[in-house]
C-alpha cells in the first residue's frame, strides 16, 4: 500500500499516531495514579477523545507560513495533502468521527425505557 501525500500532508498520520500513544498513556495514567472515575473511560471515549485531539492539532497546523522582510507572518499558498485530501478536510474528518465515538459512548450507557421499571 502506498501513502500519498503532499507537503506536511503526512503529518496528518503522525497527529493521529501521537495522539493515540499519548491520550492512551495519559488515561492509564490518570486510570493507575486515581481510579474513580478514570476507571470508567470507555474505549469508545479514549478514542473520540484522540480523534479530537487529531482534529484540533491538524486544524492548526493546516498553513504554512513565512516571514518577509520586515519580519511580517505571511501565509504561503501550498497545497498539503493526505490520500488527496486537504488537511483542513482531514480534520473535519476527524472531528466528526470524534462526534460519532463520543456519541456512540454517551447513547451506550443509557437504559432503555423498558428496564428502567415502567
Amino acid at each position: 500500500m502506498f501513502i500519498f501525500w503532499k507537503n506536511k500532508g503526512l503529518l496528518v498520520l503522525l497527529y493521529l499516531i501521537v495522539s493515540f500513544v499519548g491520550i492512551n498513556m495519559l488515561i492509564g495514567i490518570l486510570r493507575r495514579n486515581f481510579g474513580g472515575p478514570f476507571f470508567s473511560i470507555s474505549f469508545y471515549e479514549s478514542m473520540g477523545i484522540v480523534f479530537y485531539t487529531a482534529a484540533l492539532w491538524t486544524f492548526f497546523t493546516r498553513n504554512d507560513y513565512y516571514q518577509d522582510r520586515e519580519g511580517n507572518k505571511k501565509q504561503m499558498v501550498t497545497v498539503n495533502e493526505f490520500f488527496f485530501i486537504r488537511m483542513e478536510i482531514w480534520a473535519y474528518i476527524f472531528n466528526f468521527i470524534s462526534l460519532l465515538l463520543l456519541c456512540n459512548s454517551f447513547f451506550h450507557y443509557l437504559k432503555p425505557l423498558d428496564t428502567m421499571g415502567h
